[in-house]
């Protein structure tokens, strides 16, 4: 009797102390303790722990935390934890930091904070680049938090005494007046929380449209995966925007409307929904802003909001024996890296410095990137207004690519040539308008509206034909149906011509100008194939001839 009575008191203690011992997941809980537990505003958890001497910011959604634990855990105790241990600890670490834990930005590659700018090199001490007005440097545990995703790439220290001029050896670019967008869009790039203009590389074959883009989105924002396809959904696109700082889209050959539009957002801020906490049922709705390439042989950008929203250019043919190996071009390109960084940095600085002191007379569209560029022409040595002029000119130059790509506004210059004023149902104008462009548009072409869509199409359109002295007023509903009003503020002294989509049976003649040798069969039928892959009548399908000029850059792959 004596003996169960001890063997049953033995057996409580186990018991107890069973009970008292704490459980795996309660140690990595522990583990984890001197952790700063956070949250994004899109509800995202974070954490940010000390690595040695260093502090790494990761987002608990990823692997990388849960292997991190793991491995702690294993260094610790000398064997492993449970996945399904590991995975309860990391839901309980989540729960802190979303309902404990306080809400902050988290930043991908650049960072501004009290008039400072960081720069995440992502290396693998964490450092970054801080500039301010007075200068730059090189330090650990800034005051802002930076995300790393997997493609991420490693910027190369900065060296002093470096000059951005360095960087004309790397790229194609048709004349300094180019080479002037392009600096300004690298500066724009170092600026977060603005606007950022979409550089539009357009070029035939063979003119380094792809290298050049691939140099300039790795002065500032290197990466595994340099240049991508573009998405076909906003959706993707949010994501990819999300893990990359600079998005460069290669080899384009068109845009659908929602991706025009969902690049528009991508420009100036807008709403880019995605998938949220990795579920379908929830959707999370970004309002972010990234700078942007998109590269191609034809006109790329059609639509007048996006070409409002872009910088254009047109890069010249480099002729095979001024060309390099592709080894030997990275290679020297690698080692140019940090001085042309360097050089960026000190315009920096001093577009920093007397962006206080800048302002501008008449404000475009993207009036924060425009007053941001003429506040580096001082440290660039540019002359007063010298950005500006350049913008105002490569704007216009869209607004016309925009139209001559529309069949409607090259049918509303023309209708409105001999006229004043003009005032009709949509029905009425549509009928008129159809005579002032070629039957196969009209018949075969989605990119010719129905009467339905003829507003919409005017609305997407005003600004560009107000430029060139149109203004289109909607009249609403009448008695006599939906009507709109056209009417001529200038003389208009130039029309738009509609221009075709290949660039590949161009000819350049002995004065420089581009001939298409194409006969009337073959451009109905291309023009039928083309516009057979757009999905509404609102769309623009048509392409315009680049204009080509004389080589300026040699030794480029």
């Amino acid at each position: 009797m004596a003996d169960n009575i001890e063997k049953l008191a033995a057996e409580q203690n186990e018991e107890s102390t069973k009970v008292e011992k704490e459980t795996q997941s309660q140690i990595l809980i522990k583990l984890a303790s001197d952790m700063e537990l956070f949250h994004t505003e899109v509800l995202e958890p974070f954490a940010t722990l000390k690595v040695n001497s260093h502090y790494e910011t990761w987002s608990l959604n990823g692997g990388f935390f849960k292997l991190w634990l793991t491995k702690t855990f294993y260094d610790k105790y000398g064997k492993v934890a449970g996945n399904q241990t590991v995975v309860e600890a990391i839901n309980i670490l989540k729960a802190k930091a979303l309902f404990e834990g306080e809400k902050k930005t988290v930043f991908t590659r650049i960072a501004e904070k009290d008039n400072t700018i960081y720069i995440d090199l992502c290396n693998e001490s964490w450092e970054v680049v801080k500039v301010t007005s007075e200068g730059w440097e090189i330090v650990s545990n800034p005051p802002v938090k930076f995300k790393r995703s997997k493609i991420a790439g490693e910027i190369p220290e900065p060296i002093r005494g470096g000059s951005i001029e360095e960087l004309k050896k790397y790229i194609n670019y048709k004349n300094e007046t180019d080479w002037v967008l392009i600096v300004a869009w690298l500066l724009s790039t170092l600026r977060p929380n603005s606007p950022y203009p979409i550089l539009t590389i357009q070029g035939e074959q063979g003119s380094a449209k792809s290298t050049t883009t691939r140099v300039l989105r790795t002065i500032v924002d290197p990466s595994t995966m340099p240049l991508r396809s573009l998405p076909k959904e906003e959706r993707d696109l949010s994501i990819a925007a999300n893990n990359s700082w600079i998005l460069a889209f290669d080899n384009l050959s068109g845009l659908s409307n929602m991706i025009s539009d969902a690049l528009c957002k991508l420009s100036t801020g807008g709403g880019l929904a995605t998938r949220m906490l990795f579920t379908d049922d929830e959707e999370a709705v970004f309002n972010i802003m990234r700078p942007a390439i998109l590269n191609g042989i034809d006109d790329i950008a059609k639509r007048q909001d996006l070409l409002d929203r872009s910088l254009v250019l047109f890069l010249p043919s480099i002729p095979e024996e001024h060309r390099t190996d592709e080894k030997n071009f990275w290679e020297l390109f690698k080692e140019a890296h940090p001085r042309i960084l360097g050089g960026l940095l000190d315009v920096l600085c001093g577009a920093i410095k007397e962006l206080p002191n800048t302002n501008l007379t008449a404000k475009p569209r993207m009036a924060d990137f425009a007053q941001w560029a003429t506040a580096a022409e001082k440290c660039l040595g540019w002359e007063t207004g010298r950005f500006i002029n350049v913008y105002n000119n490569n704007r216009n130059e869209a607004i016309d690519q925009g139209l001559e790509s529309d069949p409607v506004a090259v049918a509303v210059q023309a209708f409105m040539k001999e006229r004043t004023s003009w005032e009709g149902t949509v029905g009425e104008t549509l009928d008129e308008l159809s005579k002032h462009t070629e039957e196969a548009i009209t018949k075969y072409s989605k990119a010719w509206p129905t009467s339905r869509k003829l507003k919409e199409r005017f609305r997407r359109i005003a600004p560009a034909l107000r430029a060139k002295g149109i203004n289109f007023l909607d009249l609403g509903r009448l008695s006599k149906g939906s009507t709109l009003r056209l009417e001529k503020t200038v003389e208009i002294t130039s029309l738009s011509t509609l221009t075709t989509p290949s660039i590949s049976n161009r000819s350049i003649t002995e004065d420089g100008r581009i001939t298409e040798n194409i006969n009337v069969d073959e451009r109905l039928s291309r023009f039928k194939t083309y516009h057979s892959t757009i999905d509404d009548d609102s769309a623009d399908n048509v392409d315009k001839k680049p204009h080509l000029s004389k080589i300026h850059n040699s030794g480029l792959i």
